[in-house]
């Protein structure tokens, strides 16, 4: 794999984060907030999280964006580490993982313009990674929730990207429960 295929899964993904997200954009304040339960998070919720989550990447983003861009496009491998977290937030992964507490959006107020926050963090996400130097995707980076876990900036946009749309699937279904309001 190439650093350009790397970016390229990331966009794909990411392409398809938005489109399907854009059908949460009308969606009312109480359809945002309602939960299947007590123990479930409401669709607004899921995208709170991903806000939270994503913009603990978005410095480092920042920083290799500012470095130029190199379009020679490099061989690429994913850590092992970085591999285990990207299969872990894939959404066949039915495993369930404990969400840290800053992340963790439960019993938020939602503003019903959270969606198109969430998108808007999406953009700038893909300006960025669309202006870093290739080569960057290889230089490992520290964890933002776990500092004694590294792996490389690559790694980190497939996690975002596979975590982003786990949480868009779980929204998805909160829309499904029994009791979801229709306006």
């Amino acid at each position: 794999m190439t650093t350009q295929d790397l970016v390229n899964d990331f966009i794909n993904v990411t392409v398809e984060v938005y489109k399907e997200t854009k059908e949460f954009l009308n969606f009312s304040y109480n359809q945002i907030n309602w939960r299947p339960s007590d123990k479930q998070w409401s669709v607004g919720e899921c995208f709170e999280h991903l806000i939270r989550t994503n913009s603990k990447y978005i410095p480092a983003y920042q920083e290799y964006a500012l470095t130029g861009i190199k379009n020679k496009p490099e061989t690429f491998r994913h850590t092992i580490i970085g591999k285990m977290l990207i299969n872990s937030m894939k959404p066949e992964n039915k495993r369930k993982t404990k969400t840290p507490g800053a992340f963790n959006p439960f019993g938020s107020v939602i503003k019903e313009n959270i969606v198109k926050d969430f998108l808007h963090q999406n953009n700038e996400v893909v300006d960025l990674i669309n202006r870093i130097d290739k080569s960057k995707l290889k230089e490992k980076i520290r964890s933002p929730f776990r500092k004694y876990i590294k792996y490389n900036v690559g790694d980190s946009l497939m996690i975002i990207a596979y975590h982003s749309l786990r949480h868009l699937q779980q929204a998805k279904k909160v829309t499904q429960s029994a009791g979801f309001p229709s306006a």
